[in-house]
């Protein structure tokens, strides 16, 4: 028994580092709150998303402490979820390093987007924007690998489900859209970067214009989220 949870955890260390963590510090939460239903204040002070911190005490790091922190079991049950599915294959094929990157950076950027478009009083958490940067990794992965009919299929899915989850959040309150569709832009745009020289992916052919076309994206993306998000003090 412990040798196959040794093995399993060889094959995405990052993915269930990243959901023990999660767990953890909603865990701390809980405790600082009294209750599985986290107030305002324990997520302010544990480092949640909040314009005036953010852009006004130049707080950044909270772009990426939000995207740890949860409001409630549902909220980071079906985070988790989601994470383990999506990013156990993600992982196992694009490697530790480049997923945890993918990941990190989804995260800041779904933030960052928020902040410049998002409401500028509330205070906002949890791992969506990284969630939709998987996403928009395995979306990309469907166009750019043609020869295989498998991320055909989960990119044809996954479309489906964004678009539907996004239509959704048109007509409910309390999402963040913006970090999702953060989050998922930054992990379309990081795909094709973190394919190359990807001893796992040989199969995808990334020429070096589109490598070019995806870092220019990325910066620009990056330079008009902190663009917007300045632009509203």
């Amino acid at each position: 028994m412990n040798k196959h949870v040794k093995n399993y955890f060889k094959l995405q260390p990052v993915n269930l580092s990243l959901i023990f963590g999660m767990v953890l510090v909603y865990l701390y939460e809980v405790i600082q709150s009294f209750g599985l239903i986290i107030n305002v204040d324990v997520l302010f002070k544990d480092g949640a998303q909040y314009y005036h911190a953010v852009v006004g005490r130049g707080e950044w790091w909270r772009l990426l402490t939000a995207g740890f922190l949860h409001v409630s079991p549902s909220h980071l049950l079906f985070n988790l979820v989601v994470l383990y599915f999506v990013g156990k294959l993600l992982e196992w094929q694009i490697g530790h390093l480049r997923y945890l990157v993918l990941f990190v950076l989804s995260v800041m950027a779904g933030n960052l987007l928020s902040l410049g478009t998002g409401a500028m009083n509330g205070v906002s958490a949890g791992a969506s924007g990284g969630i939709y940067g998987l996403f928009g990794a395995m979306i990309a992965l469907g166009f750019l690998d043609r020869d295989n009919d498998f991320w055909k299929r989960e990119a044809r899915i996954i479309g489906l489900l964004v678009g539907l989850s996004i239509f959704m959040a048109l007509f409910q309150s309390g999402i963040d859209l913006a970090a999702h569709i953060g989050g998922g832009i930054m992990g379309m745009l990081l795909t094709p970067i973190l394919l190359v020289k990807n001893p796992n992916m040989r199969q995808i052919k990334i020429n070096w214009r589109l490598q070019m076309v995806a870092i220019i994206g990325v910066v620009l993306f990056v330079a008009l989220g902190f663009m917007l998000a300045l632009g509203r003090l």
